[in-house]
């Protein structure tokens, strides 16, 4: 079915296009979420209806309305979490929806639609299910950062257990039901071959490409950013220990800017100042908009030592599209968008040594910064362009309904 989608498909003037997601911008910032919400405003302004299902919200707000996307918060349902409550007003709410303005298409963010699948049968509406990640993938990452100390060991079990359940109960249905399956990265692709072999298609992420972005970056210092959820596996940490390790004279040079919220933030703080680089680093919280992008022009390195199997993140192809010279993570969909030594750099997960000294050959060559950075963004026009992942995941609907 997906072989047969041409690269360029007349789209109907209009569907009802619906979204299932377990959470999206209104409950918190993230890749997903950020993604989500870019597909929603594209099909919007390419005309066609959007209406978006996702979980409870902590300040009660149960419906919003905005640039053409109406969002149902199921009043009642865990935050960010699928569970049993969630199936059962999942299926009431779309039913609703459904005799209000009748839905062409499913979107299930990863496995948004598990509660519904029957549901969409009866009324043969066909599902396309997007993923960032699977069980599996979360199996890799979580004994690629566990703690072995004998009083985590019961998290060890507990663990891996809920996500096999997950994954025979939840993931295995909803791609079965799929009509179609979009992964971000084609590094998931293996972990599709169950049920899903002929109808996988690679759409990788797309972000926003500024027109006009600072040309000249350079102030007294380099600019450094490394952003993302701060938790303990986006390996922020690393980053702060690479630039402590930097020689005196080159890391006096350098500021560092932390962009995100999350868990391990107090951690990150306590560590800057043990190691006395209070002076050398800004933690700039949760940033949006026009602050946030105005970080990203002034800065010229972009560090994400990542030891999580990640899709495609958002902030990678972010940062590319400003210039940056990126250094990351050899792993999960990363090295699909990075060329080592071309666009980019990359570095084994959670290796400290290899990143400094990448990060100090760098520094010490500046024209090497702006050739890297150059090349990025020439990477980001060709292939991942916002309208470019809009345009081929309403291709596939069309291919499907």
């Amino acid at each position: 079915m997906i072989e047969a989608i041409k690269s360029q498909v007349p789209f109907r003037l209009y569907m009802h296009i619906l979204v299932m997601t377990r959470i999206v911008l209104g409950h918190s910032l993230g890749g997903m979420q950020k993604q989500t919400m870019d597909l929603c405003q594209g099909f919007a302004k390419a005309g066609h209806r959007v209406t978006v299902i996702t979980t409870g919200r902590k300040d009660g707000v149960s419906h919003e309305d905005n640039d053409g996307i109406e969002t149902h918060y199921l009043e009642g349902t865990k935050p960010g979490y699928y569970s049993g409550k969630w199936n059962s007003a999942a299926r009431k709410k779309i039913s609703e929806v459904h005799q209000s303005t009748p839905i062409d298409v499913i979107h299930s963010q990863s496995m948004g639609a598990n509660g519904i699948l029957k549901w969409a049968r009866r009324n043969a509406i066909p599902i396309v299910s997007t993923w960032h990640g699977t069980s599996l993938t979360e199996f890799t990452s979580f004994f690629g950062s566990a703690s072995y100390h004998p009083r985590y060991w019961h998290w060890l079990i507990i663990t891996p257990t809920t996500w096999l359940k997950r994954y025979f109960t939840m993931e295995l249905p909803v791609r079965r039901a799929s009509k179609a399956i979009t992964l971000v990265s084609p590094t998931l692709e293996h972990h599709m071959k169950l049920f899903a072999k002929d109808k996988v298609k690679v759409i990788p992420n797309g972000v926003h490409v500024p027109k006009q972005f600072a040309a000249d970056k350079k102030n007294d210092k380099t600019e450094i950013i490394s952003i993302g959820r701060i938790v303990k596996q986006k390996g922020v940490q690393h980053a702060i220990h690479a630039t402590a390790n930097l020689p005196t004279e080159v890391k006096n040079k350098v500021h560092l800017n932390i962009v995100g919220s999350g868990d391990y933030l107090e951690s990150l703080k306590s560590l800057t100042t043990k190691l006395e680089m209070q002076d050398m680093v800004t933690f700039h919280g949760r940033t949006v908009g026009d602050e946030l992008a105005a970080i990203y022009q002034r800065c010229e390195l972009h560090l994400m030592p990542t030891t999580s199997h990640e899709g495609l993140p958002l902030t990678i192809l972010e940062g590319m599209a400003y210039g940056m010279a990126t250094i990351a993570s050899n792993i999960g969909g990363i090295p699909s968008a990075i060329t080592d030594d071309v666009n980019g750099f990359l570095i084994k997960p959670g290796n400290v040594e290899q990143l400094t000294g990448r990060l100090q050959a760098l520094l010490e060559n500046p024209q090497r910064i702006d050739e890297i950075g150059s090349a990025a963004r020439a990477t980001i026009i060709q292939h991942y362009s916002e309208e470019m992942m809009v345009e081929q995941t309403l291709a596939v609907f069309e291919a499907v309904v």
